[in-house]
């Protein structure tokens, strides 16, 4: 399974859609480093605090994005995607680490290592079930505008709320427990669905 798992994973990450996605993406990410590192005259580097934040949104969105397109698809393709998009998270932790050193903010190292991982795997299933129901409604043609809505809406609810639960922004540079909680049993749920379903529609 682990042989056959990797394989798909590997044809997966070299197929054009994800190779564009992921590439556009890393070169955001790279723009946000570039155009927030401080000058030489500047006192305080606050890099990592711009970088944080775009990380977070653009794991989400991927992950809400790639979710939702597949949540019809069967389970094989589902679990090959969301790992996928966890090697993208993985891969962008140098940018990461880096501007934390360089910015020093007051969250321990561990949370902005943990935190991106917890998050993606929590919307890739929060993704999946949006993609059910706008399938449901059918209002599929709609999710390219109902994904980052949805994002959107989490910042709002908490923003309304005085809360920082379903917030990723807010959370990626503050330690909230709460949030983590939230989507560590929501990432705990996806991934045993993820399990679960992979070897029923393996090919």
């Amino acid at each position: 399974m682990t042989l056959t798992l990797l394989g798909l994973l590997e044809r997966r990450l070299q197929r054009s859609d994800m190779v564009q996605i992921f590439t556009l993406s890393f070169a955001a990410l790279i723009f946000v480093v570039t155009t927030r590192w401080p000058v030489p005259e500047a006192t305080a580097n606050e890099a990592w605090f711009a970088l944080a934040q775009s990380r977070l949104v653009v794991l989400g969105l991927l992950a809400l994005g790639f979710g939702s397109a597949y949540a019809r698809r069967p389970g094989q393709h589902q679990a090959v995607t969301g790992l996928a998009i966890v090697v993208f998270a993985l891969l962008t932790i140098p940018l990461d680490v880096a501007t934390f050193a360089a910015s020093m903010p007051a969250v321990p190292l561990w949370w902005t290592l943990v935190l991106p991982l917890v998050d993606t795997i929590a919307l890739f299933g929060i993704g999946l079930l949006l993609g059910r129901l706008m399938g449901a409604l059918r209002l599929t043609a709609l999710l390219p505008v109902a994904v980052p809505a949805l994002l959107i809406g989490f910042v709002a609810l908490d923003v309304q709320l005085g809360l920082n639960v379903l917030n990723p922004l807010t959370a990626s540079v503050n330690y909230a427990p709460a949030h983590l909680a939230a989507m560590a049993v929501t990432a705990a749920a996806t991934a045993g669905y993820l399990l679960r379903v992979y070897p029923q529609d393996r090919e």
